[in-house]
Parts: C-alpha cells; structure tokens; sequence
C-alpha cells in the first residue's frame, strides 16, 4: 500500500462504513427498504469529504500536498464544482435577482409587509 493509499483510501473506507452504518441503522429504525445506490453513494462521498479536506488543507501543510500525488479527478471534480456553484449564484443573483419579474414580485412583497397593522 502506498503512502497516498494510507492517506486516502483507508480514512475514506472508514468514513463511508460509518455512513453506511447510520444509514442502516435509520433504515431498520424506520423499517425503510435498503436502497443500493444509497449505498454506493456514501462510498464516493466519503472518497470526496476526504480528498476535499486534503485538498483545502494541502496549502497549508507542505507533508498533506506530498501526499496527494494521484488524485487528479478530484481536483478535476472541484474544479467543475466551483465552476457551476459559481454560474449558478451569477445567474441567481446577478441575472435572475434583478429580472423586472423578480424584482417587482420583491416590490410587492415589501409594500404589503409596510402597509401590515403593527
């Protein structure tokens, strides 16, 4: 096993049996149908919070960004995240916030709140 495999793989394995675990557990507790892609997901998940949280930590600490050696895709993954979570506020806020619908919808709603009996 590889230094990145013990730095990765073995707290994303450990992280995900949790998440199983609790899923699991709810699932029995509310007597709710195990659902396999549920299952799966929390795997990738984990493999994800962890890669993440090396990956915000590495400009930090010099030993964290030795270790990250091969995990590209996540780096790829981050990237296109920030990508549309970015486009997505842009046209919420910028485009779609200050649309003539929206903004006298905005319009309406603070003159009934003004005209309410206090």
């Amino acid at each position: 096993m590889t230094r990145m495999d013990k730095a990765i793989l073995v707290p994303s394995v450990l992280l995900a049996c949790l998440f199983i675990a609790f899923y699991l557990f709810r699932c029995w507790k509310w007597r709710i149908e195990v659902n396999n892609s549920v299952l799966i997901s929390s795997v990738l998940n984990a493999s994800g919070i962890v890669c993440g949280i090396a990956l915000a930590l590495s400009p930090f600490f010099p030993s964290v960004k030795s270790v990250l050696g091969g995990i590209d895709i996540y780096i790829f993954i981050g990237g296109i995240a920030v990508l549309f979570v970015s486009s997505q506020t842009i046209y919420r806020e910028v485009i779609k916030g200050t649309s003539r619908k929206t903004v006298n919808k905005l319009n309406q709603s603070a003159t009934s709140q003004s005209d309410a009996p206090i």
